[in-house]
């Protein structure tokens, strides 16, 4: 019996939920481990301005909280309040829950780069389409087999 169990323990274990970060754009989805309190940043061209806007999320097994805005501009659909000025930036700090999904509509001038914990794990491909960022439990497989 031991024997057996020894056996099916690396199937078992490869079925196990694990929580991920899931990244999807145009059907492609690929998963970034989750820690405890993960950093997710999107750096993208802002459409109207051609400047550059970087949001910022904390993300947790309990969901996703923005948490900051960079901006250069104020134009159409940029906020007009900020907290403080860092360099060329503008500066919003916040904490609103968003909950275990979010979603973009990017276009190909907003160029957008997400990074994960400080490493790129997305780069925009030349068509417009929506991202969507995800808070959830996979199989520990499929998190190795599409790791993004």
């Amino acid at each position: 019996m031991k024997k057996l169990f020894l056996f099916f323990l690396p199937f078992i274990v490869l079925l196990l939920p694990v929580s991920v970060i899931g990244v999807e754009f145009g059907g492609n989805e690929c998963y970034y481990h989750l820690e405890s309190n993960s950093t997710l940043e999107i750096h993208y061209t802002h459409s109207v301005s051609l400047t550059k806007v970087v949001d910022v999320y904390r993300i947790s097994p309990g969901g996703i909280y923005f948490v900051q805005e960079r901006w250069q501009e104020f134009l159409a659909g940029q906020p007009v309040d900020f907290d403080y000025r860092s360099g060329k930036f503008y500066v919003k700090n916040s904490h609103e829950f968003l909950g275990k999904s979010w979603r973009y509509w990017f276009i190909p001038v907003n160029n957008a780069t997400i990074l994960i914990d400080g490493k790129v794990s997305f780069v925009q491909p030349p068509e417009e389409g929506i991202l969507e960022i995800r808070v959830e439990k996979i199989p520990f497989l499929l998190s190795i087999a599409r790791r993004c």
